[in-house]
């Protein structure tokens, strides 16, 4: 197999992976603030993204999740590119680290630029993002693995 086909599939499988814990990352916000554990999905992060404003409704609800989800695959990218440059053993415990690197970097930035829904968030809230994020980062390590073991990467 040549080398361009190989970073083909790297690119693919971060891809698919990123939104496989992008998806289960706005599952996971949307049960924590149905049960009142936090005031803020991973979607509304990705609205203000997007549109900065955090609007209300169903139609800025699908912006938020289709942003959310191209985050994810973004990330999901790099992760797989990083794996290749480091390699695959202890594969869940990068993905919590990923993960924990990215909460705090996204965060921290959000807080920076003054972005609205990221500014003034309280510490529950903070530590439910920091649990999706740990989420996010462990999914897309396990669908890696899982694409990784059914494929030539």
């Amino acid at each position: 197999m040549e080398r361009g086909t190989i970073m083909k599939d790297r690119l693919i499988a971060g891809g698919l992976a990123g939104i496989a814990g992008a998806i289960i990352q706005i599952t996971y916000g949307i049960i924590t603030e149905a049960l009142g554990i936090t005031d803020r999905s991973f979607d509304e992060f990705a609205k203000v993204l997007i549109m900065f404003k955090p609007y209300k409704g169903l139609l800025a609800s699908v912006v938020g999740a289709i942003s959310h989800i191209c985050i994810g695959l973004v990330f999901g990218v790099i992760f797989a590119y990083l794996i290749l440059i480091t390699s695959s053993r202890f594969l869940m415990i990068k993905g919590i680290g990923y993960g924990a690197v990215l909460w705090m970097l996204l965060l921290g930035f959000g807080t920076i630029f003054e972005l609205p829904d990221f500014k003034d968030i309280p510490p529950q809230p903070a530590l439910s993002i920091f649990f999706g994020a740990i989420i996010y980062g462990s999914i897309t390590a396990l669908t890696l693995k899982y694409l990784e073991s059914r494929t030539k990467l």
